[in-house]
Parts: C-alpha cells; sequence; structure tokens
C-alpha cells in the first residue's frame, strides 16, 4: 500500500497547515459544544456537585468496567488478525482513541494501522485489521437502533420516536447490505462498485474545493480479495468482541446513571439501552470525531432526558454522561497520549506509511523515509503476523 521511494519533500508542507486547521475546526466544534450550547440548559456547578458525591464504591466499579474494556477492544483487532499480540492491540487502542478524540476520522485507523505493522504483519493484513476494526464497531452501531426496538418492545415502551429511529437505522442496514453484497459477488462487481464510489466522493471533495480521488475500483478489489476471506472464518470472533465491548460500554453508563441517583424507577435500563443506541447511531451518522465526542454526548443527555419518569434535574443527567465519557474513553486518554508518544518516537517511518496507506498526509513530524516496504503481501489464507 504504501509508494517505493517516497520521500517527505518541500511540496508536502503545506499539509501541515491543514492538519492545523483541521485540528482547529474540530476544538471550534467542541468548544461551541460544551462552551456556549450546553451552558443555555445546564448548571456546571450543580454537574460538579453531583461529580463530588461520589463513593469509593461507584468508582471503583466505573474503573472495573472501563479497564475491563480495554482487551474486548484488543480482541476486535484479533478477530481481523490472528496471532495479535493482547499487548499490542491493547497499546493500538489506546494509542488510537487519543487520536480519535482529537482528529477527524480515520486517525485512529492510522495510527492501528501503524501498530499492526510494528507487530509483524504486512501492509495487506494491517490495512484489513484497520478498516476490519472501523467496519465491525460502526456496522454494530448502526444496527443498535433495531435491537433498541425489540428491547423497547418487550417492555411496551415504543414510541414514535423510537419507529423512526429504527426505520432509519433498518434503511442504511438494507444500502449497506447491498453494497456487501456487491463487492463479494465477483470482482467485476466490486470494481464497478468502486467506480462509482470513486465519482461520488470526488463529487464531495470538489465541493469542498479538494482534489478528486479517481476510480476506487483497484481498492474496492484489493479489499474484496484481502478480507472477505478473513471475515467469513472470523466473523463469529468479531461480533462477539464488539458485543462485549459495546455491553461493558453500556453498563458502564448505567453505572454512571446509579452513581449520580439516577434510580431504576426514574430511568430502567430498556430505556437507558434505547438512548445509548440513539447517541451511538448519531454518532456514526454525524462524524465529527472518530470517537463521537460531542455528538454523542449531546444526543445522550437529551434522550435520557426526555426518557425519565419522575423529577430528575437534567443537570443530574448531564453529570452521568460526564462521568461515563470520563470512564469510556478519557480515562484512557491519558495513557494513550504516553503510548501514542513512545510508538511515535520509535515508529515514525511507520506512521508517516500508514498515513500514505489510507491516502492521507502524515500526522507525524516531517521526516525522511525510504517508504519501502520489505514484505510481501499476505495470502489471504494466511494473515498471520510475519514474524
Amino acid at each position: 500500500m504504501t509508494n517505493d521511494g517516497a520521500t517527505t519533500t518541500p511540496s508536502e508542507k503545506p499539509s501541515t497547515k491543514k492538519r492545523v486547521i483541521r485540528v482547529l475546526v474540530v476544538v471550534a466544534v467542541l468548544v461551541v459544544i460544551f462552551g456556549w450550547l450546553l451552558p443555555q440548559f445546564i448548571d456546571y456547578d450543580l454537574i460538579w456537585e453531583a461529580l463530588t458525591n461520589l463513593t469509593l464504591r461507584d468508582l471503583l466499579v466505573l474503573s472495573i468496567l472501563s479497564i475491563a474494556r480495554v482487551p474486548t477492544e484488543a480482541l476486535i483487532y484479533r478477530a481481523m488478525l490472528p496471532g495479535l499480540r493482547l499487548h499490542t492491540g491493547s497499546a493500538a487502542y489506546l494509542s488510537s482513541n487519543v487520536a480519535a478524540n482529537i482528529m477527524p476520522p480515520g486517525a485512529s485507523s492510522v495510527v492501528q494501522y501503524a501498530y499492526f505493522r510494528s507487530d509483524g504483519f504486512d501492509n495487506r493484513a494491517s490495512t484489513t485489521g484497520a478498516l476490519g476494526s472501523f467496519v465491525f464497531p460502526q456496522a454494530a452501531r448502526i444496527v443498535l437502533p433495531i435491537a433498541a426496538f425489540f428491547v423497547l418492545l418487550a417492555v411496551d415502551s415504543v414510541d414514535s420516536e423510537a419507529l423512526i429511529i429504527t426505520g432509519i437505522s433498518v434503511a442504511l442496514v438494507v444500502v449497506i447490505s447491498v453494497l456487501i453484497w456487491l463487492v463479494g459477488r465477483s470482482e467485476s462487481s466490486a470494481r464497478w462498485l468502486g467506480a462509482q464510489l470513486g465519482r461520488f466522493v470526488s463529487w464531495v471533495m470538489l465541493k469542498f474545493h479538494k482534489d478528486p480521488v479517481g476510480d476506487l475500483g483497484d481498492q474496492v478489489v484489493e479489499f474484496r480479495d484481502n478480507a472477505y476471506a478473513i471475515v467469513r472464518k472470523r466473523w463469529p470472533i468479531g461480533t462477539i468482541a464488539v458485543a462485549l465491548n459495546l455491553g461493558l460500554t453500556y453498563l458502564i453508563l448505567v453505572a454512571s446513571l446509579r452513581a449520580v441517583g439516577v434510580e431504576q424507577s426514574q430511568l430502567g435500563l430498556a430505556v437507558i439501552f434505547a438512548s445509548f443506541a440513539v447517541a451511538f447511531f448519531a454518532g456514526v451518522v454525524i462524524p465529527i470525531t472518530g470517537s463521537g465526542l460531542g455528538v454523542v454526548d449531546v444526543v445522550m443527555v437529551s434522550a435520557l432526558s426526555a426518557s425519565t419518569t419522575g423529577n430528575v434535574n437534567v443537570n443530574v443527567i448531564v453529570a452521568a454522561v460526564v462521568l461515563w465519557r470520563l470512564f469510556y474513553g478519557l480515562l484512557a486518554f491519558f495513557p494513550g497520549t504516553i503510548t501514542l508518544t513512545r510508538f511515535s518516537k520509535q515508529h515514525r517511518d511507520l506512521l508517516s506509511d500508514a498515513s500514505q496507506a489510507f491516502g492521507g498526509e502524515s500526522d507525524t513530524d516531517s521526516a525522511d523515509t525510504d517508504g519501502t516496504d520489505s514484505s510481501e503481501p499476505g495470502q489471504i489464507d494466511d494473515m498471520g503476523a510475519s514474524q
């Protein structure tokens, strides 16, 4: 996937400005959401009071759930890359989580790809792992509202909003299923889909005054040849890993609500799950950051607040969501900065190659590299590490 002889040239210097602008845009959006929008409806002093009244038991439960979630991320990677060490997978998650929270979607896949290469996987296998570890969770989040619909149906709590969201989710699942069918049907249909996708992406890029991407037929065919054999063999493990990951993420939300005093009679488990599903679905549909920071939080607060029974202050709900966000992602941010900084120093060339492999610019400091790839493309029937 890398280009032989690729080096950092003076013509690539303006990309640093583009990266800074992208980061500033993301930061500006988050400042608007948390610094202006939410304060119109909430009181940060009351939120802080709710958070400071947490018991040691509450913090211990949340910490255990948060720590237990990390290896499930590594299991998602391992589903696509048999033989991947859990230690490497866990470090890849911590580092990519940092990229996902502060950079636009795609940055986390670049970091994951570089980590997989460092563990001995060739570039084809690493690309499959990075794309698969993105596609599996995103697909699950699209399906979540459908699962929530049946949960609400079981407790007789389905309303018109649930029907609308479920309908949108079903429509997306149908579209994605058709696309997957086209990719898997034959090489010619995959190439045709890649050509149409290239036209659509180029049209979008031109609207934003960016260069078109051209025909994506070869890339789609390569992904088909590389990924389908692995997906067919490993989808049960991938499904279980994603289910465990989302299940623990949901339990962190439940524990956060209970910790700030929201009782079962005010917000039942089914309603919490439905709000959780809607928020994560919104994060996929409106991807400001890779982790959904901002969009997921606002939608989750709105959905939970609208679903409460009894007198529950919205500030308490916000406190619970802040607590959830802290233990869901931001708590891993601090060790992630350490692992990413260390990895960036040791494997700057891999991060540069990873950016090129995913069609982007390097997100590390400019460093010359010969860009060569000494490993041969892995066989689709043997995607293990090539130690």
